[in-house]
């Protein structure tokens, strides 16, 4: 039992490393390849951040290729548990910031861009929904096919939105690259090389980190008499979001709570559709009750997001709201015996 215990949380921060390391450089390249800021935290980091939450069901569903032991329920569950994590405790956690740094910032509400966050949540939304809805069924093959290559094209087509906005002339990127400081070079002037370097081996460090984390959470679970699909819906997300908790927090910190909501809701974006892909490839699609609980809260806590957007500003109970719902979601679970 302490071996895996051991394993599990090495995993965590290779992958978390590996994150850092992506994200810091894709960061970059969006300042090089002159992408909107908007579009760095909506898509590039929110994609580079949510790596380790689309490895682990790729990994998890790959190993369960019959689509129906415990690979495929940590496979499943992880994918369900990352838009719960980001619309729940995510939001806790922004909150939270927001009043930690109240002092420097002058007030614990958010300031952020009432558009950009309603236009990714109002893409996630009706796509998890009707996702989800399909799951409550056993959809048959060829419905899965097409469901799966509809909401690919839907998330070519966010991209290729979000690509198209003009940067803003007063964006930079304040971290350094971290690859080009080691190298003992300019990490505020990288070069196109170190940074491709550094984005290269934080995916083999998110990669492998998933591998290993798909092993030790069977065999924890199996230690810990849980189910592996209900602690995978808990415990993946919690470790793999982090790095958007700590980049939002980061950007809080910075008074950029546009970036820091973006990356946000930029995630879940991403999570209603690629994961969700995959999910729809690999495993009959079939929604236990605990991954329907999750989604629904999911759903509901987005939802009073999007109408707490109405005048750009997320005050410090808006965002507590999102650790209730993650409270609840627990009870849930725990009223319904569904740990086992």
């Amino acid at each position: 039992m302490l071996e895996h215990s051991i394993f599990l949380v090495l995993s965590f921060a290779l992958i978390l490393a590996g994150s850092e390391l992506f994200t810091n450089g894709v960061e970059w390249a969006g300042q090089r390849l002159n992408i909107a800021e908007a579009a760095v935290g909506s898509l590039l980091a929110a994609v580079g951040t949510a790596l380790p939450e689309t490895f682990i069901p790729l990994v998890a569903l790959i190993m369960g290729r019959t689509g129906t032991d415990a690979h495929s329920a940590v496979g499943v569950g992880a994918i369900i548990g990352a838009p719960l994590m980001l619309s729940t405790v995510a939001l806790f956690v922004m909150g939270v910031a927001g009043f930690a740094f109240r002092g420097r910032r002058g007030h614990a509400a958010l300031r952020v861009s009432r558009e950009d966050a309603r236009r990714d949540l109002a893409f996630f939304m009706p796509i998890l929904l009707a996702l989800v809805l399909l799951g409550v069924d056993h959809p048959s093959p060829v419905l899965r096919y097409v469901a799966a290559g509809i909401v690919l094209l839907a998330y070519v087509a966010y991209s290729i939105t979000m690509l198209r906005m003009a940067r803003s002339t007063d964006s930079i990127v304040e971290q350094g690259l971290h690859l080009e400081r080691l190298a003992r070079g300019d990490p505020l002037n990288p070069r196109n090389a170190i940074t491709a370097i550094q984005v290269s081996t934080g995916v083999l460090a998110i990669l492998f980190g998933a591998r290993i984390f798909v092993d030790q959470i069977i065999l924890f679970s199996g230690h810990a008499g849980m189910s592996p699909g209900v602690l995978s819906l808990i415990l993946s997300p919690l470790a793999t979001e982090l790095p958007e908790k700590y980049n939002s927090v980061i950007w809080i910190r910075q008074r950029k709570d546009h970036l820091a909501l973006a990356n946000i809701t930029g995630a879940m974006a991403f999570q209603s559709c690629i994961p969700v892909a995959l999910g729809l490839i690999f495993t009959p699609w079939h929604l236990a009750p605990a991954e329907l609980i999750g989604s629904a809260v999911a759903l509901v806590s987005a939802m009073i997001l999007f109408l707490n957007l109405h005048d750009g500003i997320l005050r410090f109970a808006n965002l507590m709201m999102g650790g209730a719902a993650y409270a609840l979601f627990i009870a849930l679970l725990a009223l319904n015996g569904l740990f086992r």
